[in-house]
């Protein structure tokens, strides 16, 4: 049994996905995700995400055809390529996540035929919000912006509860705000006093409300300067999930907004993808990550 490997590489870790090279749109093989601890590099997830599926592999008696790792623009790809190589022994071909992206929407119907489209990508440390043509995939124009992202979120909640008595760490407020993302109210207890608040998907729409706005100007910016009228947004990314993000970007762009079932695993599921089409093998050890 031949696998192919995708990681997606961000700020706050590594996600990947472990699927058959000849059926790598279907329900991968296995998944994981990596958190990158404090003070490490961005290598070091991807790193252990890597070996974790490897080890899944052997345990299956099948052996990994091709690697494929994203990185958002604006990391150097060096930082992978270095630890990647002297740790794993194993070529790994190196994209940006934006080409990991438009290659899985493309390959699942979600990109217009023609025409570009707006990715809205909300990380944990930020925005990155590109304006790409749907059949070259080209990237037309592209922003990055701290005032929207998932950490920025998690610190609203923290700041929101604790005007109202109830103290959590900020990974506390990350649980509450991702439950948030799927049902209508969640309950925060404050750990010592035991004291609770309820918290609506309504309450974290309105604290995202002026960071969406603000982001609306960047992305009209970025419109301006790319040339075209995007048929789409697409939400992605672990953030995609805060309510009302969609429906307050469609209102103030006046632009359709369209969310992937899977927003986080996009540029993992595109990196498998591009692993299977390219067929590199793993034994040739010792190659350098070029191909960024």
């Amino acid at each position: 049994m031949v696998l192919v490997l995708g990681v997606s590489a961000g700020a706050s870790g590594a996600r990947a996905v472990l699927a058959l090279s000849d059926r790598p749109h279907h329900e991968p093989v296995a998944r994981c995700d990596v958190r990158r601890r404090p003070g490490t590099t961005i290598g070091e997830p991807v790193i252990s995400a890597i070996r974790t599926l490897r080890a899944t592999a052997v345990e299956q008696a099948a052996f990994i055809g091709a690697t494929a790792v994203t990185l958002r623009t604006g990391i150097d790809p060096d930082v992978v390529e270095s630890a990647t190589a002297a740790t794993t022994r194993q070529h790994v071909r190196v994209v940006p996540e934006t080409s990991a992206q438009l290659r899985y929407l493309r390959f699942t119907g979600r990109l217009p035929r023609r025409g570009s489209v707006l990715i809205y990508d909300v990380g944990s440390s930020g925005l990155a919000a590109c304006v790409a043509d749907t059949v070259s995939g080209e990237v037309l124009a592209s922003r990055r912006s701290a005032v929207v992202g998932g950490d920025q979120f998690d610190r609203l909640v923290q700041q929101h509860l604790a005007g109202r008595g109830i103290r959590l760490e900020q990974a506390a407020c990350r649980d509450l705000k991702e439950q948030l993302g799927f049902e209508r109210i969640v309950t925060a207890k404050d750990p010592e006093t035991g004291a609770c608040q309820v918290l609506t998907n309504n309450d974290l729409a309105g604290l995202a409300a002026d960071a969406v706005a603000h982001s609306s100007t960047v992305l009209r910016s970025m419109i301006r300067e790319s040339g075209t009228t995007p048929q789409s947004i697409v939400l992605l990314g672990g953030g995609a999930h805060t309510p009302a993000l969609g429906s307050r970007l469609e209102a103030l762009l006046r632009i359709p907004v369209v969310m992937p079932p899977e927003p986080a695993s996009v540029a993992g599921r595109g990196a498998v993808l591009l692993a299977a089409a390219t067929g590199m093998p793993s034994s040739r050890r010792g190659t350098a990550l070029s191909d960024w």
